[in-house]
């Protein structure tokens, strides 16, 4: 065995065989190698944080963590409660120790890209999601993801093919409707704007944004008329919104 083997094995304290350090239990003798509790602190901060008993939550998993550190799970879930938390900068960092000790670990990729993205740096964003859809490139909300940090990177062809591709594989996903008639409405193309933006109202009935923009389409076009009518739609579809909430 190696140095470096040697630096990442444990010895067994009941028969004293060295085992790998992925090894949860001996080969000889079949003891437990780990915290035998590892599991049980996982599922017990998921509980705290659903409870909304945050503080409780990360107290389990920083226990966790310090008898292992590059625990992919632990790093996973703690990055996502630093997340909700609003603290990005600590949640980016557990992400990417998670996917350090689990290149293929998809779900890792995504919610990096997630948080770099509400960070405000698309660049390591759109890395992140496209390392997810190397590693499962059908998912869709990766696809989708990828092309609203595409589209405020400004890389609107980019955005529009991935806003494409999420309809294609969910075609009941309607915000990617409403986007890819953003898009078209930017590129100047109203004809492919109003189709989409069309969709998106015959699949939601009283999608707002869906409306304003297919009326500002009309306006640009000359339809007065037809896009009064429809603005007059959203404020009407606004006021009932405005009353049922109150």
């Amino acid at each position: 065995m190696g140095e470096k083997e040697q630096d990442r094995s444990m010895r067994c304290s009941r028969c004293g065989r060295v085992a790998a350090a992925e090894d949860k239990f001996c080969a000889e003798c079949g003891m437990f190698l780990r915290d035998a509790f590892v599991d049980h602190r996982l599922l017990l901060s998921l509980v705290h944080e659903k409870g909304g008993e945050a503080k409780q939550a990360r107290r389990e998993l920083e226990r966790v963590l310090e008898e292992d550190p590059d625990h992919v799970l632990a790093n996973h879930l703690l990055g996502t409660l630093y997340f909700h938390q609003g603290t990005l900068d600590q949640a980016i960092e557990r992400y990417q120790k998670a996917v350090e000790g689990a290149p293929e670990f998809v779900l890792g990729y995504y919610d990096l890209g997630v948080a770099w993205y509400y960070r405000g740096n698309m660049r390591e964003a759109i890395r992140a999601f496209q390392r997810c859809l190397k590693i499962d490139p059908h998912y869709n909300a990766a696809h989708y993801r990828l092309a609203l940090a595409l589209y405020h990177g400004g890389r609107l062809r980019a955005a529009l093919e991935h806003f494409e591709k999420a309809r294609t594989l969910t075609p009941e996903f309607l915000m990617a409707n409403y986007h890819i008639g953003v898009l078209h409405e930017r590129r100047g193309e109203p004809e492919e704007a109003k189709r989409s933006f069309q969709r998106s109202l015959d699949e939601a009935v009283g999608e707002v944004s869906s409306i304003y923009h297919l009326a500002m389409v009309r306006r640009a076009e000359g339809d007065e008329e037809g896009a009064q009518e429809l603005l007059d739609q959203a404020e009407e579809f606004g006021r009932n919104l405005r009353s049922m909430k109150s």
